[in-house]
C-alpha cells in the first residue's frame, strides 16, 4: 500500500524550486511582512506568479527581486510596464528604496544604461526593440495587460523571454475562473505548456465555446500545481498577518 501510496504522490503536479534562497536580513527593512514572504518565496521559486491586490505593495516587491537578483546572479534586470505606471517605480518606490531605474528603448540604450536596474514597455519588446535574452531576470508589471495586446504579442514575449533564467509576472489577484490567463502565466513562465495544461486539467463546455470547464476529479491535483508556482494574496492575513491598515471602513450609500 505504502508503494502504492508513493506511486500516487509522484504523478502529482508541481514546480521544482530552482531559484534563491535569500535570508531575512538582505531584505529592504521598509517590507511589511506579507511582502517579506512574497520576496522570499517568489526568488526561491525562481519563475513566479505574484498575484497581489491593490496597495499590497506589487511594486516593492519587484524592486526588491530586481535588486536581489543583480546582487546575487549578476547581470541586469528588466521592468516592462505599461507607460502609465512607470513613475511608480522610477519616482516613488524605485528612489525610496535606493534603486535607480533607468528607462530603455533600444538594445543601444540597454548596452549604453549605468544602472543595472531598465525599464520599458511591452510594446518595446513586442516590436523587437529590446531583446529580453540579455537580461539575468526580467518582471512583467500588470501583466494581465498582455491579454489586451492578443495572442500573437503573447506568443512573442514566450519566445523572446524563454531564456531569461528568472522570470517574474505581477498582477492584482485574476479571477479564480480566470483559467485562460493562469495557463498562459504557467506557459509564459516555462511550468507547462498550453496545450499540455489545457489537455491535463480541462473539459470543454458544450454549453458556451471557449468556455473552460475544469475536470472535478483533477480539481485537487490542479490547484497544488497551481501554488507551486503561483502566489495570490487578497490582504496580509492570507499569508497570517494582521490586516491593520488594510480593512476599509463600512460602505455607507446614500441614494438620491
Amino acid at each position: 500500500m505504502t508503494d502504492y501510496t508513493n506511486f500516487l504522490k509522484a504523478k502529482i503536479k508541481i514546480v521544482h524550486r530552482a531559484g534563491l534562497d535569500i535570508d531575512e536580513s538582505d531584505l529592504h527593512p521598509s517590507a511589511l511582512p506579507h511582502q517579506r514572504d512574497a520576496i522570499r518565496w517568489a526568488l526561491r521559486v525562481g519563475r513566479a506568479l505574484i498575484a497581489m491586490s491593490f496597495g499590497l505593495g506589487k511594486t516593492h516587491v519587484q524592486i526588491e527581486i530586481a535588486r536581489l537578483v543583480a546582487e546575487k546572479v549578476g547581470g541586469k534586470f528588466l521592468i516592462v510596464c505599461p507607460l502609465g505606471v512607470r513613475h511608480q517605480f522610477t519616482e516613488e518606490d524605485g528612489p525610496r528604496l535606493g534603486i535607480h531605474f533607468q528607462y530603455v528603448r533600444t538594445n543601444d540604450e540597454v548596452a549604453a544604461a549605468e544602472s543595472p536596474y531598465l525599464i520599458t514597455n511591452y510594446e518595446r519588446i513586442r516590436d523587437g526593440n529590446i531583446d529580453p535574452a540579455q537580461f539575468a531576470g526580467i518582471s512583467l508589471d500588470e501583466g494581465s495587460v498582455l491579454r489586451s495586446l492578443g495572442s500573437k504579442t503573447q506568443d512573442t514575449f514566450k519566445r523572446l523571454c524563454a531564456d531569461v533564467p528568472y522570470r517574474f509576472v505581477c498582477t492584482a489577484t485574476p479571477s479564480p475562473n480566470e483559467y485562460r490567463e493562469m495557463i498562459y502565466y504557467a506557459d509564459f513562465l516555462d511550468h507547462m505548456d498550453i496545450g499540455q495544461a489545457l489537455t491535463r486539467w480541462f473539459k470543454r463546455d458544450p454549453n458556451k465555446a471557449g468556455n473552460l470547464q475544469l475536470h472535478p476529479h483533477h480539481a485537487r491535483a490542479f490547484w497544488i500545481w497551481v501554488a507551486s508556482w503561483a502566489l495570490f494574496v487578497n490582504k496580509p492575513s492570507d499569508l497570517g498577518y494582521s490586516d491593520d491598515g488594510y480593512e476599509l471602513p463600512p460602505l455607507n450609500v446614500h441614494w438620491h
